[in-house]
């Protein structure tokens, strides 16, 4: 770098710093916002690193037990990150690119289990494929074991294959059809227009769904809990020495290994993209272009597939119902309410999973709106900085951030274990990064001359903020809040070390009651979570006049 630019950029940054002082209510926004990151972000982080020392890091590599964790954790969250990116894929292509009947009813299947916490699919693993389950040993008579590898695979893919969907198929419906037909035109057709084309522009949707299906299987605890049997990974691992051996460091060092392996998919994800380049410059698509699709026997299949993946869907989501609904599924199906009432009417925890799950929708949608604002449309020293920390919680697993926060604040003057408001805070952590970067595109789809006008006519940035931008961001505010609150409603591994007696939530007593054999009132407790947010999800659009757009629904 010339000297010149030395000093045009610290000439920038001094402008950048004296406009601020111009403005004592944005300079204290941005000075808030760094005094809370440092706080809850920078602090609870530095400090579950701190915990352990050299001998915890010399067991964690040496001892048998947890160097079997490790492997595990890689072995199984890797297969099932396979398994359901091809799923996922899969299932995409069929919608995108055939003209298959039941195109929509698939659409509605795909998403059931968003709306479910991960768990619902070990739960109902075991109810249908247990040592009692009603497959294996009503119909079948068998006496079999599926707990272990196999059956954490099967789980996992099928809990997670949603998101790969979700991600590809956002992609796949973004590509322009002028370049296939171009590319049809030169003569390619079948399976080398597919992998010279078509798949080439979806890598970056594959990429990132990839490392989304990756982090969460890597994180999850639930599954691994219920049908991992004897075969320990590492967030169980991390929970039993908490809270088995009460060996907190050696709970830390192994939450921080779970990070390296996410760590390393983020960075790989990220060189290979930028590595290769996947823009295409074609200018406006020409209106009335129809998108190239599959053969007959392509189409059939892609069916077939859908249809059976589907079937299967409903199968998870169905047992859980019969067994919330029924007296003895399998042996007695008079149907009951007496396990609703007990999981869900008279247990707090629903309650108190609703009031969490409300208060971080709130808080993130807020917070995340604020922070695009002051990313995208303002321009002060540390802006980098404050966007790589809005971001970096997606990448890290939710043991570790309940941990780091245990660490953080189980004592001094901002102890708040056992409360509340350390839930909150570890939910929030949590779906940050998905407000923020629903603002941030949101913002950028407005034009920001509209605000310049504003200023020009003498209003300060608050006043702009307040009576321009939000109400220009309604849709995506509601969004943000809504899948926020979804998330929340299900979360597992951020939370099962922050919550306590009194502040219990539905998605951990879904995993305790499960457990210990009470799997009608679990499955009840289920169904409870899925008809709060698909009510919820329905009062939004009710206000909204189905203005809102989530999933494509």
């Amino acid at each position: 770098m010339s000297e010149k630019d030395i000093g045009h950029e610290h000439t920038g940054g001094m402008a950048e710093f004296k406009a601020l002082l111009r403005e004592p209510p944005l300079l204290i926004s941005i000075s808030v916002v760094f005094l809370l990151f440092a706080v809850f972000i920078i602090y609870p982080f530095v400090k579950i690193l701190l915990v352990p020392d050299g001998s915890d890091w010399i067991r964690a590599l040496t001892e048998e037990e947890f160097v079997l964790a490790f492997a595990h954790t890689l072995y199984s969250s890797f297969v099932a990150t396979f398994s359901a990116i091809i799923l996922g894929f899969l299932f995409a292509y069929g919608i995108h690119y055939t003209d298959m009947p039941c195109k929509r009813f698939f659409q509605v299947v795909a998403l059931l289990p968003t709306m479910a916490p991960s768990v619902v699919t070990g739960l109902a693993f075991i109810m249908l494929f247990g040592r009692r389950g009603f497959i294996t040993w009503n119909l079948l008579h068998l006496k079999v074991d599926l707990y272990g590898p196999f059956g954490l695979w099967v789980a996992q893919t099928v809990a997670f294959f949603p998101l790969a969907y979700i991600t590809i198929s956002g992609v796949l419906k973004s590509i322009s059809p002028n370049l296939e037909l171009a590319a049809q035109n030169l003569g390619a057709r079948g399976w080398y227009l597919f992998r010279t084309v078509t798949l080439r522009l979806a890598t970056p949707g594959i990429a990132s769904a990839f490392l989304l299906v990756a982090i969460n299987s890597l994180a999850d605890f639930g599954n691994p809990m219920l049908v991992g049997g004897n075969y320990q990974v590492l967030a169980t691992e991390a929970y039993t020495q908490v809270t088995g051996a009460w060996d907190l460091p050696m709970g830390a060092t192994l939450s921080v290994f779970l990070v390296i392996p996410t760590l390393i998919v983020f960075f790989i994800q990220r060189y290979y993209l930028e590595k290769n380049s996947y823009v295409t410059v074609t200018g406006k698509p020409v209106a009335g272009l129809i998108r190239v699709t599959t053969g007959p026997l392509a189409k059939w299949l892609l069916f077939a597939f859908s249809m059976l993946l589907s079937l299967g869907i409903l199968m998870i989501i169905g047992v859980v119902f019969l067994f919330a609904f029924t007296v003895a599924f399998g042996y007695d199906y008079t149907f009951t309410l007496e396990y609703f009432k007990e999981g869900v009417i008279h247990s707090h925890v629903m309650i108190n999973s609703w009031v969490a799950s409300i208060s971080t929708a709130a808080i993130t949608t807020v917070l995340g709106i604020a922070l695009a604002f002051l990313t995208i449309r303002k321009k002060f020293p540390g802006r980098t900085i404050m966007d790589f920390l809005a971001m970096l919680p997606v990448s890290l697993p939710g043991t570790f951030i309940g941990l780091a926060l245990i660490l953080a604040f189980n004592d001094g003057p901002l102890a708040m274990t056992g409360t509340l408001g350390i839930i909150i805070l570890g939910m929030a952590l949590r779906q940050l990064p998905v407000g923020y970067r629903q603002a941030v595109a949101g913002l950028k789809q407005i034009e920001g001359s509209l605000e310049e006008a504003s200023t020009n006519l003498g209003a300060n940035s608050f006043t702009t903020f307040r009576k321009i931008v939000l109400p220009m961001l309604k849709n995506s505010l509601s969004v943000s809040f809504v899948y926020a609150f979804m998330r929340s409603m299900n979360t597992l591994s951020t939370v099962i070390f922050l919550v306590s007696p009194e502040w219990n939530l539905a998605s951990i007593n879904i995993m305790s009651l499960a457990n210990q054999g009470f799997l009608p009132t679990a499955s009840a407790t289920a169904v409870g979570i899925m008809l709060v947010i698909y009510a919820t999800f329905g009062i939004v659009k009710l206000i909204l006049r189905d203005k809102i757009n989530i999933f494509d629904l």
